[in-house]
């Protein structure tokens, strides 16, 4: 089974968190930035992953086209969703607002990986503010278990297919 994994990313995170992700898949991956997906990437494979972060409550809008743009040929591929946000949030309604409730319902799988903050990292502005909002004891990190459960269900689903 050909998997792609097509994720938009502002910091870095949700290609992170896509890369752990297919190190846990038992298949053929494919990682593929928003910028570089076209339509005919959703022919090529079996099952499509797409992944997108919230910042500030906002998905990136290249997601949010790429989605509208195949939005038909995403409706009739098995599709799995995954989003980086905060875990406290209300996780549907983001997921709805990053993916469309169209694409979510029509979905095998859809999750929250959660996020992480690098205070080390960024532009000179993006470090003090984490310096300032953060201690070392409530640095956010990506949620291994729910990434875990979400690999644990896809290779449910290819061990079904090829059994």
């Amino acid at each position: 089974m050909k998997i792609a994994i097509i994720y938009s990313t502002s910091s870095g995170i949700t290609k992170k968190a896509a890369k752990i992700l297919s190190n846990k898949i038992k298949a053929k991956i494919q990682l593929i930035p928003i910028e570089k997906a076209k339509t005919a990437c959703l022919l090529k494979y079996d099952f499509i992953i797409l992944a997108g972060s919230l910042y500030h409550g906002k998905v990136q809008g290249t997601l949010k086209r790429y989605i509208s743009g195949n939005m038909g040929t995403l409706m009739e591929k098995p599709v799995a969703l995954f989003m980086n946000c905060d875990e406290k949030s209300n996780t549907k309604s983001h997921l709805n607002k990053t993916f469309s409730e169209q694409l979510v319902k029509s979905s095998f799988i859809s999750s929250n990986f959660g996020y992480e903050i690098n205070p080390d990292e960024g532009n000179f502005i993006d470090k003090i503010k984490a310096k300032k909002t953060l201690s070392s004891e409530n640095i956010p990190v990506l949620n291994m278990d729910e990434i875990d459960k979400f690999a644990s269900y896809i290779n449910n689903l290819i061990d079904k297919r090829i059994e």
